[in-house]
């Protein structure tokens, strides 16, 4: 069973994925007897840079209990999908509206793909899959997830879907049937009723109403599972820099998140030092800026746990790197302060 689950979030370019791959480090050094997975989300993924070590769509060993995976969402959904929208497409074609019209069965079959599916619906399920310990980990059971996510809007996405994911498939699977039908009230109501293999009684359309209709019915109890899961193990964690982009980037953040998982901590990052502000006219004139939005950060999110870091003068590349990194977000505290951090 998931004990917990820590997603980095936050605008893009602010660190997220260096502090991910810290925090996992320090969690597996802190605690070998947990298995952890360390996991990239952003399209942009830079985990192979910073471990030194290709990783890739496929689960890599990082250290004894530490593993990490940058999928591809398109290819781990490819099956489900696939199967889906052929199982689907058949289903259109036997109903008698569009079954005598050779036009729109040719507008199916262009159109109505697994290639089509939303990227976002894509990555909903791939993540979805991870959390059930479905076939893509190995038969490892992780007792700990650390998830890089894309910045906010992408984000929300991935939170928002298992929510209500049925009736996204549907929008996007029958869109081709509103344009034919007119607008349709109440469509996840209707929609699903034409798939109760109970409304059919041609043999091989209701053999396809009852597949298609199962599947529907087995994505939305995944989505309710997962959607409990991270509201009962997720704890987000918003990445920023003391600059005013960044900060209203997680205060909005915040907004859009709250519904779907706990906020516990901000992340302030690439903060100027003190002693070099001291020595450089330039780098005291930023550390200046950076100080005023630390006192909005703090003013705004009294209520949280932040960590703050300094920019570095190496980069915290490979495990020696990420383990010096970790020692500058979060210094001597335990792994529970980090899984749990308090104010």
């Amino acid at each position: 069973m998931i004990e917990r689950i820590l997603v980095l979030g936050g605008k893009g370019g602010v660190g997220k994925s260096t502090i991910s791959a810290a925090t996992a480090v320090a969690l597996s050094d802190a605690l070998p007897n947990k298995k952890i997975l360390l996991i990239s989300f952003d399209m942009a993924h830079n985990l192979s840079d910073l471990f030194k070590i290709e990783i890739g769509e496929e689960l890599t060993q990082l250290t004894d209990n530490l593993w990490g995976i940058e999928p591809d969402p398109n290819l781990y959904a490819e099956e489900y999908t696939r199967e889906f929208s052929e199982k689907l497409r058949a289903l259109m074609k036997k109903m008698p509206l569009v079954g005598n019209l050779p036009q729109i069965k040719e507008f199916i079959d262009k159109t109505f793909t697994a290639d089509s599916i939303p990227l976002a619906l894509k990555n909903s399920m791939f993540f979805q899959k991870i959390l059930d310990a479905e076939d893509l980990t190995g038969g490892i059971r992780f007792d700990l997830i650390v998830a890089d996510f894309p910045p906010t809007g992408n984000m929300i996405a991935l939170f928002e879907i298992p929510e209500d994911q049925v009736k996204v498939i549907l929008k996007y699977s029958l869109n081709f049937f509103n344009s034919i039908k007119g607008a349709l009230k109440g469509l996840r109501k209707t929609m699903i009723k034409i798939m109760n293999p109970f409304t059919h009684d041609d043999g091989s359309r209701k053999q396809l109403s009852e597949e298609v209709y199962r599947m529907l019915q087995e994505l939305d109890a995944r989505g309710d599972r997962i959607t409990q899961l991270i509201h009962s193990v997720g704890s987000l964690r918003l990445v920023t820099i003391a600059e005013k982009p960044s900060f209203e980037e997680i205060k909005r953040a915040r907004e859009l998140s709250k519904k779907y998982i706990t906020l516990d901590a901000i992340h302030a990052n690439m903060l100027i030092p003190r002693k070099n502000a001291k020595k450089c006219d330039f780098c005291g004139k930023i550390r200046e800026t950076q100080q005023k939005y630390m006192q909005e950060i703090h003013d705004e999110f009294s209520a949280l746990k932040i960590w703050e870091s300094n920019k570095l003068v190496e980069e915290p590349i490979g495990l020696n790197g990420l383990r010096a990194f970790a020692r500058e977000v979060y210094g001597d505290i335990n792994a529970d302060d980090i899984l749990f951090p308090k104010n």
